[in-house]
């Protein structure tokens, strides 16, 4: 089985994907969490097909698709220096984003979109790289501890009119 990880770039075609990847992906994994409006409001105010070609035209951020068998299977978001969703100690790269299709988790294809991150990051000369991840989602928090994040503090994530709350965690790079 054929895995690629590849940049997005601003297409038409690939707005619409990526645009398809970010809802699927979202309600998959906060379903449940929040009544349905919240989320909807939230993918409607942060992810409309407009917002996402405005961010791939941004030049601290970088979208990219993992492929599997040539199907878009996942999606990544790095943010750069001040696109970065909040200010961290030191050079750092943010993943602010990182899902994968219900179909193919537990497949290494989260690790593999990870180990992206953390090579792009060391050619940043990044110190550190990290994230928010939803409290409540133990998968996700289990994961990211066991391949070396450690949780710093929490921020506030809005989800449409409901208040949640993220784990800050931080990687540091090794130079």
């Amino acid at each position: 089985m054929d895995t690629e990880i590849k940049k997005i770039t601003d297409t038409p075609e690939n707005v619409q994907k990526l645009h398809k990847m970010i809802v699927d992906t979202f309600w998959d994994t906060y379903r449940g969490s929040s009544a349905d409006q919240n989320i909807a409001d939230y993918l409607q105010d942060s992810y409309s097909s407009e917002q996402i070609a405005t961010q791939l035209q941004q030049s601290n951020c970088a979208f990219y698709f993992i492929m599997k068998d040539g199907k878009v299977v996942g999606y990544m978001k790095l943010n750069f220096a001040d696109a970065q969703t909040e200010a961290y100690n030191g050079d750092s790269v943010e993943i602010e984003k990182l899902y994968v299709l219900p179909s193919f988790k537990r497949q290494g294809l989260g690790r593999k979109l990870l180990e992206f991150a953390e090579t792009t990051a060391n050619q940043d000369h990044a110190e550190y790289l990290w994230l928010g991840v939803w409290c409540d989602n133990d998968k996700a928090l289990a994961f990211y501890h066991e391949i070396g994040f450690k949780q710093t503090t929490t921020h506030t994530f809005d989800l449409g009119n409901d208040p949640q709350t993220d784990l800050v965690m931080v990687k540091k790079l090794q130079k």
